[in-house]
C-alpha cells in the first residue's frame, strides 16, 4: 500500500507529455514570407486596378500597344457579353459569373486580389492560437505588405505627368 501511495504522489509530480507553451518571439519564418508575398501581390493587383480605372491615359501613353478592348475598363466591361452587347447574354458559359476573370484585365485583377488574400489567410489560420501581441505584429506586417505592393503598380503611374 505504501509503494502504490509513493507512486501516485511520485505520478501526480511527474508530466507525460512535453512542455509546448514555450514563448517564442514574432518573427518572419517562412510562412509569413508566403503569406506576406501574397498580400504584396492582393496589393499589386488593386494598385493595378487602380491604374486602370483612374488613370488609364497615363496607362495608355506608358504602354501604347496595350490592347484598349482588354485593358481599358470603361470598354472592356462589355467582354463578357456577346457582340459586346448585354442584351445578347452572355459571350460564353459563365462569362458574367464564375469566369468573368476571362473576359478583361479589371476582372482578372480582382481575381487575383481575392484568390491572394483567401490564399493567405487560409495559410496564417492554419498557424493556430498566438497571443494577441503577434496579431497586432501580424496586422501591421501584412499592411506593409499589401501597401508595397498597391504603390509598386499605382504611384509610378501618378506620378507621371501625360497631358
Amino acid at each position: 500500500m505504501k509503494i502504490l501511495i509513493a507512486f501516485l504522489l511520485f505520478s501526480s509530480f511527474v508530466g507525460a507529455q512535453e512542455n509546448i507553451t514555450k514563448k517564442t518571439k514574432w518573427r518572419i519564418d517562412k510562412n509569413k514570407i508566403i503569406t506576406g508575398s501574397l498580400a504584396f501581390v492582393a496589393g499589386s493587383s488593386k494598385g493595378f486596378n487602380e491604374t486602370l480605372q483612374f488613370n488609364y491615359r497615363i496607362f495608355e501613353k506608358t504602354f501604347p500597344g496595350a490592347n484598349r478592348q482588354w485593358f481599358d475598363p470603361k470598354v472592356s466591361w462589355r467582354n463578357k457579353y456577346e457582340g459586346g452587347n448585354p442584351d445578347n447574354g452572355s459571350k460564353f458559359f459563365l462569362s458574367t459569373s464564375v469566369l468573368v476573370m476571362a473576359t478583361d484585365q479589371y476582372h482578372l485583377n480582382n481575381f487575383i486580389h481575392k484568390a491572394a488574400i483567401t490564399s493567405a489567410l487560409v495559410i496564417k489560420i492554419g498557424e493556430g492560437k498566438q497571443p494577441f501581441k503577434y496579431y497586432l505584429l501580424d496586422f501591421l506586417y501584412y499592411t506593409v505588405c499589401y501597401q508595397v505592393g498597391f504603390a509598386a503598380t499605382y504611384y509610378p503611374f501618378t506620378s507621371r505627368n501625360y497631358k
